[in-house]
C-alpha cells in the first residue's frame, strides 16, 4: 500500500504545470506589491484599522528613535562648537541647539500619550508641525542672526535633517500631509539660500557677484536640487515601508488564518474519525495515515535530492503489512454489547418498491436511528443491506452499555413504527442484543471499514435472526446486567433449536418492556449525559455550512489580529523597552526574544546560516522602483556635476557611458511590469517574439537573482561615484578657488550614502560596508587629500573648522540612514520568519488536509469523497441512480476468525485490495464493503455515466478567506523549493491519492457523458467485473498455497473463494447523518447476494442476464441448473468457465446441455 501511497505523490510533483509555476511568476505577483493593491487588500479584509493602530504603534517607536537621535546630534554639534577658534558666538549655537532638543522632546512626548491621541487626532499634525517649525527656524534663524550679525556666510547644517525627519520619523500619518509639510521646508530653505546666503556673498564681492551671476543661478539650482532629492529620497523610504510594513501585516493576517483553518481541520479530521472510529483506533490509524504522508514527502524529497528512484517497492508493502509492525489496527475489549437489528420484509420491498422509494425509506429510516444512538451513547458499526448494527461500551466506558443497547432497541422499534405509518410500508423491526467480548478494528488497504469480530458477535446476530418481531431479543448474559428494569418473557423457540446458540449454551429472552425509567437516577443521568453528547455532536464544525465556516474564520480572524498588534514588529531598536524592563515576560515576550537571539546584534544575520541564504535569495519586487529612483537621483547628480564645474572631452565620455547604462537598466527592470500593464491579455500570457520575450526573463531574472542585484547595485553606486569624482579630477592647490564647491561635494556624497541604503533586498551588511566605505574615503579627502579646499569653505557654525560641518554632515546622514535601515531589516527579517511559520502552518494544513482526504475517500469512493468535503450533508440524502450496475459478493469458505485470526482476514483483504487498485481506470471497480468474510464491490458507479445525481448544490470550501488573496513568494529555489498548494478540491497529495490507488471522478470537474456514449460500452462494466473476480480467485489460490499449505488438509473447499455476480439497474447514495456510509441498493445487489450463498466453492456463478452479457465478450458460461432463490423461487443460474489455475476465462462455445428458453 505504500508503493501505491508514494507512487501517487510522486505522479503529482513531477508534474509538469507545477514546474511552470515554479519558474515564471504570475503576473497577479507583481500586483502584490503595489503600494494601491495592498491598501485596497487592508479594506477588503477590514483590516485598516487594526493596521493604523499598529501603525501609530510603529510611528510612535520611530518617534522615541527620533528624539534620542536629536538629542544625540544637540549634543554632539555642542561638544564639537567647543573646539572653535572663538568662542564668543559659539555660546548663542550651542544654547540654540539644546533648546531646541528640548523643545522637540517636549512637543513631541505627548505623542506618547495613547489616550490622549485617540480622543485628539489633530495633535498629531499639530505637534509634527510645531516641531519641524521650531527645527527649521532655529537653522534658518541662527544663518540669519551670523549673516546680519557678524557678516558671515554660513551654510544650514539641518536642512536634510529636517525633511528626513519629516518623512521617516514624524507621527504623521499617510502621505499627502508629510509631502506638503516637506515642500514647506523646501522653499523656506531654498528662499533662504536665495535671499540670505547668495545676497551676503553678492554684498562682500560685488565685482565677483557681476561677473558669476551666472554662477550664483546655478548654486541655487543646485541646492534645490538637492533639496528635491532629498525629498524623493524620503518619499521612497516612506512608501517602501508602507508596503513592507502591509505586506508584513498580510502575512500576519494569513498566518492568523492559516493557525484557524488548520484548527478547524483538525476539528473536522477528529469529529469525522470519531463518528466513524473509537478514539483508540482513530489515534492510531490517523498517526499512521500523517507519517505515511510526511514519510511520502520526505522520500520524494530525496528521490529528487539524489535521483535514486530505484526503491524497493516490495519492502515498502512489506513495512505496511509486517505482522509485528503494529500496523493492523485492531483492539480487544472486554465487557461491551452488540444490537443487530434487522428491517422485516426487506427482501419483499426490493421486489416491489421502487430503488429510490427503497432509498429514501432507507435514509429516513438510518437517520433516526443514528441520532438515537447518539442519544444513548452507541456506537453504529455499519449497515449491511436491511442490518444495522451498533455497539454500546466500546467507544468509552459505560457500566450501562447494556441498558443503552435495549434502550435503543426498544426506541428503534418505535422509530420504525413511525416510518411505516408515514410512508405506508409494511415494514418491522427485529432485534438481537448481547454482551460479551469483541475485537475491534479496521482491516485492509483500501476502503477501511470499523468492524467488530467474535463469537459474542455471531451470538447477537444469531439472536436477531431468531427473534421475534418488533421485539428486542436478549441472552441470559445481557438480561443479568439489566437491574431488572425491565419487564420479559422466554424467547423464541427458534432461537432454542438455533445449533449456534446450543452450541454456546445460550438462553435467550424477549424484552416486553420498561419498568418504570423515572423514579431510576442513573437512568436520568444517562439520558442527561447522553443529550450533552448529542448537542456537543451538532455543534460540531461538520455540521456547519461552507458560509458559517467562512463567517466563522474571518470574525475570529479580526479578533485574532487585534491580540496579534502587540506581536507586530516594531524594530530592532525599542526606546520604550530599553527603558523598562519586563520581570516577569511574557509568552510573546519570550518568542520575540529568543527571535531576536536568532539574529546577530550588528549584522542582523540569522544565526541559521541556511535562513540567511534563503532570505538573501528572496525576490525583489520593488527592484524596478529602486532603479527608478536611482536615475532621478543620478540625473540630479549629473545636473550638479554639469553646473558646477566647466565640462571637459573626457567628463562627456563618461558621463555618457554611465547615463547609457543606467539608462538601460531603467527600461529593462521596468519592461516586465509595463509589458503585463499594457500588453498583456490575461495574467498567463508571455511574450511571443524573441527580444520581447528575452527582456521579459532578464527583467524577471534581475528581480529575482541576487547576484544579478548585487552586481547592477554595484553598477549604480560606481556610477553616482564616478559622476561625483568629477568634480575633484584635475584639482591642484594652485587652482583651488576655481576647482569645485566643497558644499555642492558633500550634498552630492550625502544623496550618494542615502542610496546605499535604497534597494531593499541587497544584504545590509553590504551597504552598510559600502556606506562606511564612502563615508571613510570622503573623510579623508575632506581631512587630507583637499584640506585646502574644505578648510576655506563656508562653515555651518561662526569660528568653527569647515572641515568638522563637512564630515558631521555625512556622519548624520549615515547615522539616520543606518538607523532606518536597521529597522526596516529587522521586521523584514520578522516577516521573513513568520513566513517560515506560516509555511509550516500550511504544510500542517495540507498534511492534515490530506489524512481527512485519505481517510474520508477510504470510506466512501472518490467522488462522493469530494462532494462530502464540499459540503457537509445535513439530512439530505445524495443518491445515484444507474442503469447498469455490475455488483460482486465473494466470500472465503470455512475460515473461522476465532481459529485463524483477523490477522490473516487482513492479508486477504489487502491482498484482495491490491487487485482492487489495478481496476482504476474509467470503469473502475468500487470496494463497498468487507463483512466478515465476505468481499462486496461493484462496477460502474461511475458518476459521469449516472442517469441522474441527487445532490445540494456543491460549494467548494476555499481555505483562503483573503479574496484574490496575495500569497509571498517565500519558498527558496533548490532543493528545497515546494509550491504551498491550495486546499479542499487542490489537495495535491489527496489528488494524487486518487490518480494512484484512490483513483476517481470528481463529480465538480468531471463532465456528464451522453447517452450514446454511455450506451456505447454499457455491457463493459460486467466484463470488468468478471475479470475482477477472476483475478480474486487467482490471488486467493496464490495466498492459500503460500500460508495454508498444512490447515485442514482433509477438506478440500477450505479457504476457497465463492463468487456471485448480477448486474442491472441500482442505486448508491450515503445514508446516515454523521456517520456518513456508502452503499448501493437494487436488484443486482441482492441476485449478487443469491449467487455467493447458493454459488460452488472455487467457482464464479452468475444469472442468466449477466451470462447472456459475457457470452459476448467470448466468456464461457456454463449452465448450472435451476437454483433456489430466496424471494425468486428457483431460477437457471451459470458458471464462469475458467482454467485450472484461473489464468483466463475459456472461450464461449454453443452449450451441449439443455438450457431453459
Amino acid at each position: 500500500m505504500n508503493t501505491q501511497f508514494d507512487s501517487g505523490i510522486e505522479g503529482n510533483r513531477t508534474h509538469p504545470f507545477r514546474s511552470n509555476i515554479d519558474r515564471i511568476p504570475t503576473t497577479h505577483n507583481e500586483k502584490n506589491w503595489e503600494w494601491t493593491y495592498l491598501v485596497r487588500k487592508c479594506r477588503n479584509l477590514e483590516l485598516e484599522e487594526s493596521y493604523d493602530l499598529y501603525m501609530r504603534r510603529l510611528r510612535i517607536g520611530y518617534l522615541s528613535i527620533f528624539i534620542f537621535i536629536e538629542l544625540l546630534v544637540a549634543s554632539v554639534h555642542t561638544l564639537l562648537l567647543l573646539t572653535s577658534s572663538d568662542l564668543t558666538y559659539s555660546y548663542i549655537d550651542m544654547v540654540a541647539y539644546m533648546v531646541t532638543g528640548l523643545l522637540l522632546w517636549l512637543i513631541l512626548s505627548i505623542n506618547f500619550k495613547s489616550e490622549l491621541i485617540s480622543k485628539h487626532g489633530w495633535i498629531v499634525y499639530a505637534s509634527s508641525w510645531l516641531a519641524v517649525s521650531v527645527m527649521v527656524l532655529m537653522d534658518i534663524g541662527l544663518n540669519i542672526y551670523h549673516a546680519t550679525s557678524t557678516n558671515d556666510i554660513l551654510n544650514p547644517i539641518y536642512d536634510a535633517y529636517t525633511l528626513y525627519a519629516i518623512y521617516m520619523f514624524m507621527p504623521i500619518p499617510y502621505i499627502l500631509q508629510p509631502l506638503i509639510l516637506g515642500i514647506a521646508v523646501t522653499i523656506c530653505y531654498i528662499i533662504n539660500y536665495s535671499f540670505v546666503i547668495a545676497s551676503k556673498e553678492r554684498s562682500q564681492d560685488n565685482s565677483y557677484y557681476e561677473t558669476n551671476q551666472q554662477n550664483q543661478m546655478h548654486s541655487i539650482v543646485n541646492e534645490a536640487l538637492y533639496l528635491i532629492s532629498v525629498n524623493c529620497l524620503g518619499i521612497f523610504f516612506r512608501l517602501m515601508r508602507d508596503i513592507a510594513l502591509r505586506t508584513t501585516f498580510l502575512d500576519r493576517r494569513q498566518y492568523v488564518e492559516e493557525n484557524l483553518l488548520l484548527r478547524y481541520a483538525r476539528d473536522q479530521e477528529r469529529s469525522l474519525l470519531l463518528s466513524i472510529l473509537p478514539a483508540q483506533i482513530a489515534d492510531r490509524l490517523q498517526e499512521d495515515v500523517r507519517n505515511r504522508i510526511e514519510r511520502s514527502k520526505q522520500q520524494h524529497q530525496q528521490r529528487t535530492r539524489f535521483d535514486q528512484r530505484s526503491i524497493n517497492s516490495s519492502q515498502s508493502i512489506k513495512r505496511w503489512r509486517q505482522p509485528d509492525h503494529g500496523t493492523l489496527f485492531i483492539e480487544p475489549h472486554k465487557d461491551v454489547t452488540v444490537l443487530y437489528a434487522d428491517v422485516v420484509n426487506y427482501t419483499h420491498l426490493t421486489t416491489t418498491l421502487d430503488v429510490k422509494k427503497l432509498v429514501e425509506a432507507l435514509h429516513d429510516l438510518f437517520v433516526r436511528f443514528d441520532i438515537a444512538s447518539e442519544e444513548h451513547n452507541v456506537m453504529r458499526i455499519k449497515f449491511l443491506g436491511d442490518c444495522y448494527y451498533c455497539v454500546a461500551g466500546l467507544a468509552s466506558p459505560n457500566e450501562d452499555h447494556a441498558m443503552c443497547c435495549v434502550d435503543l432497541g426498544l426506541r428503534m422499534i418505535k422509530d420504525i413504527r413511525d416510518v411505516r405509518e408515514k410512508r405506508h410500508l409494511n415494514i418491522d423491526m427485529r432485534i438481537g442484543v448481547h454482551s460479551g467480548d469483541v475485537l475491534s478494528g479496521v482491516i485492509g488497504a483500501a476502503k477501511w471499514q470499523f468492524d467488530i469480530w467474535s463469537k459474542d458477535v455471531d451470538i447477537a446476530n444469531r439472536l436477531e435472526a431468531t427473534g421475534a418481531t418488533g421485539r428486542v431479543h436478549v441472552s441470559q448474559h445481557t438480561l443479568s446486567k439489566l437491574d431488572g428494569e425491565y419487564f420479559f418473557e422466554d424467547g423464541t423457540e427458534k432461537a432454542r433449536e438455533d445449533p449456534v446458540l446450543q452450541k454456546h449454551n445460550i438462553r435467550t429472552f424477549l424484552i416486553k418492556s420498561l419498568r418504570d425509567p423515572k423514579h431510576d437516577p442513573r437512568r436520568v443521568k444517562r439520558e442527561l449525559l447522553a443529550k450533552k453528547l448529542s448537542e456537543a455532536s451538532k455543534s460540531n464544525f461538520m455540521y456547519n455550512s461552507t458560509l458559517q465556516q467562512y463567517n466563522q474564520v474571518r470574525n475570529q480572524a479580526k479578533l485574532e489580529m487585534c491580540r496579534e498588534l502587540d506581536k507586530m514588529p516594531i524594530g530592532r531598536i525599542q526606546m520604550t523597552k530599553l527603558c523598562r524592563r519586563s520581570t516577569n515576560p511574557t509568552q510573546d515576550e519570550i518568542e520575540e526574544e529568543t527571535f531576536r537571539r536568532n539574529i546577530s546584534s550588528f549584522c542582523l544575520l540569522f544565526q541559521i546560516r541556511n535562513w540567511e541564504y534563503q532570505y538573501i535569495k528572496e525576490p525583489d519586487m520593488m527592484f524596478k522602483y529602486s532603479i527608478a529612483l536611482s536615475w532621478i537621483v543620478y540625473m540630479s547628480l549629473l545636473t550638479v556635476q554639469l553646473l558646477s564645474k566647466d565640462a571637459k572631452y573626457h567628463y562627456w565620455i563618461i558621463d555618457g557611458i554611465t547615463i547609457s547604462l543606467l539608462t538601460t537598466l531603467l527600461i529593462i527592470s521596468w519592461y516586465k511590469k509595463l509589458w503585463i500593464m499594457y500588453v498583456s491579455d490575461n495574467e498567463q500570457s508571455r511574450p511571443r517574439t524573441k527580444p520581447s520575450r528575452f527582456l521579459y526573463r532578464l527583467s524577471d531574472c534581475m528581480q529575482r537573482n541576487i547576484v544579478l542585484r548585487i552586481c547592477v547595485y554595484f553598477l549604480i553606486i560606481t556610477s553616482y561615484i564616478a559622476v561625483a569624482a568629477m568634480q575633484v579630477m584635475d584639482c591642484t592647490p594652485e587652482d583651488a578657488v576655481q576647482c569645485f564647491h566643497p558644499w555642492v561635494l558633500t550634498n552630492c556624497m550625502t544623496l550618494i550614502i542615502g542610496t546605499t541604503f535604497l534597494f531593499t533586498r541587497i544584504p545590509f551588511v553590504v551597504k552598510t560596508t559600502v556606506a562606511v566605505i564612502i563615508t571613510l574615503t570622503y573623510a579623508i579627502l575632506v581631512m587630507v587629500e583637499f584640506h585646502y579646499i574644505f578648510k576655506d569653505s563656508p562653515s555651518t557654525n561662526a569660528n568653527l573648522n569647515a572641515e568638522y560641518s563637512h564630515i558631521l554632515l555625512i556622519l548624520i546622514t549615515l547615522g539616520i540612514f543606518h538607523l532606518m535601515e536597521r529597522q526596516t531589516e529587522f521586521i523584514a527579517k520578522v516577516d521573513y520568519n513568520w513566513k517560515r511559520q506560516l509555511l509550516q502552518k500550511q504544510d500542517d494544513a495540507l498534511i492534515t488536509n490530506d489524512t481527512i482526504k485519505v481517510l474520508l475517500v477510504n470510506i466512501l469512493p472518490s467522488h462522493v469523497a469530494e462532494f462530502y468535503l464540499s459540503t457537509q450533508l445535513q439530512n439530505e440524502l445524495y443518491y445515484e441512480e444507474y442503469d447498469n450496475v455490475a455488483v460482486m459478493f465473494a466470500s472465503i469458505k470455512n475460515f473461522d476468525t476465532d481459529k485463524i485470526g483477523l490477522r490473516v482476514l487482513n492479508e486477504i483483504i489487502c491482498d484482495f485490495d491490491d487487485v482492487l487498485n489495478k481496476y482504476s481506470s474509467s470503469l473502475r471497480v468500487e470496494k463497498i464493503k468487507v463483512a466478515n468474510w465476505t468481499y462486496m464491490a461493484a462496477c460502474g458507479l461511475d458518476v459521469t455515466r449516472s442517469e441522474k445525481v441527487n445532490a445540494p448544490q456543491i460549494k467548494f470550501r476555499n481555505l483562503s478567506l483573503m479574496p484574490n488573496g496575495r500569497r509571498s513568494e517565500y519558498r527558496p529555489n533548490g532543493s528545497e523549493q515546494v509550491q504551498r498548494v491550495p486546499f479542499g478540491n487542490g489537495s495535491t497529495i489527496a489528488l494524487d491519492l486518487e490518480r494512484g490507488q484512490y483513483e476517481g471522478n470528481i463529480i465538480s470537474n468531471t463532465p456528464r457523458m451522453s447517452r450514446e456514449d454511455i450506451t456505447g460500452d454499457n455491457d463493459e462494466a460486467i466484463k470488468v467485473m468478471a475479470n475482477f473476480a477472476l483475478d480474486l480467485m487467482r490471488a486467493m489460490r496464490r495466498f492459500n498455497a503460500e500460508n495454508m499449505q498444512s490447515e485442514y488438509e482433509g477438506s478440500t473447499d477450505y479457504g476457497m473463494l465463492r463468487i456471485g455476480i448480477s448486474h442491472g439497474r441500482a442505486m448508491a447514495g450515503v445514508v446516515g447523518i454523521s456517520k456518513p456510509h456508502y452503499d448501493i441498493w437494487g436488484n443486482p445487489v441482492n441476485m449478487a447476494s443469491r449467487m455467493d450463498s447458493t454459488g460452488i466453492p472455487g467457482k464464479i456463478q452468475v444469472t442468466e442476464n449477466t451470462a447472456l452479457k459475457l457470452r459476448n465478450y467470448n466468456i464461457q458460461c456454463n449452465y448450472r441448473g435451476m437454483t433456489f432463490v430466496k424471494g425468486r423461487g428457483n431460477i437457471p443460474t451459470y458458471i464462469l468457465g475458467t482454467d485450472d489455475n484461473y489464468e483466463g476465462f475459456l472461450p464461449h462455445q454453443a452449450s451441449t446441455t439443455s438450457e431453459p428458453t
